[in-house]
């Protein structure tokens, strides 16, 4: 990918944008979805579950950290700001991102 050197300054529109005018019917308001009504959903493919049948099985020590790990998700540990604050500087050390 080539990339030009130097600045040509901000990119402006020739000539100034046209108002849109407004439809003579408005289209009907969507109702906003509040917090509880919205659900995370994931499909996993075939061939996925294939793939994840040949991995080797979760050794006992792991799986006992991940049920601890699951727990506190579940329970909301790790929706504190400071968490947060702790992941992203993390992720930033590491230079993850």
């Amino acid at each position: 990918m080539k990339v030009n050197q130097g600045n040509s300054g901000p990119v402006r529109p020739e000539r100034p944008r046209e108002a849109r005018p407004t439809p003579s019917h408005p289209s009907p308001a969507r109702p906003t979805p509040s917090r509880q009504e919205r659900v995370d959903r994931v499909e996993i493919s075939s061939a996925g579950r294939a793939r994840a049948a040949r991995l080797d099985p979760v050794e006992p020590a792991a799986a006992n950290r991940l049920a601890v790990v699951r727990e506190r998700i579940l329970s909301g540990a790790y929706e504190a700001d400071a968490v947060v604050a702790d992941v992203a500087r993390r992720i930033l050390d590491h230079g993850d991102v």
